[in-house]
């Protein structure tokens, strides 16, 4: 007796977002572009959880390869690339925020301060317009380090 075949990726949202975010590499690079203004290569090497070169170039590359991820080479130095959110991955960003507003109600070791998910929950579309314009000026001066 043959096995159904196995549903694909798309489809069922929740089969989608998985796909994208299948493990906590995945959102550790979210927030560090999304929330940290990282760029490069090294930028999320050198993040304090100790990420492996090879998960690193693995979930950079399926970023990039599902939209979420803009490759560029560095204006401020050829030799070298930046990774840049689009507006997919910006589109994550309530999301985002709103896992780490639950993690401080139940994480009784968070490092976020009582004021990030106060802000949130006080005035969500200002949290995340504060981090939408933050952002754009990192990538601003990027561009304008020519």
């Amino acid at each position: 007796m043959s096995k159904a075949p196995k549903p694909g990726w798309h489809g069922c949202p929740t089969r989608y977002a998985a796909g994208i975010f299948a493990d906590k590499w995945c959102f550790l690079v979210l927030r560090d572009v999304l929330l940290h203004g990282k760029r490069t290569y090294s930028d999320f090497y050198n993040s304090p959880e100790g990420i492996s070169t090879n998960i690193l170039a693995d979930r950079l590359s399926r970023f990039e390869a599902a939209g979420m991820l803009d490759r560029q080479t560095d204006p401020r130095k050829a030799s070298r690339v930046c990774y840049f959110p689009t507006r997919k991955a910006r589109d994550i960003l309530p999301v985002l925020i709103g896992m780490m507003v639950w993690s401080t109600k139940y994480d009784e070791r968070s490092e976020a301060p009582d004021s990030f998910a106060e802000a949130y929950q006080n005035d969500p579309d200002n949290t995340i317009a504060w981090y939408e314009a933050e952002i754009s000026r990192v990538d601003a001066e990027i561009f304008q380090a020519q």
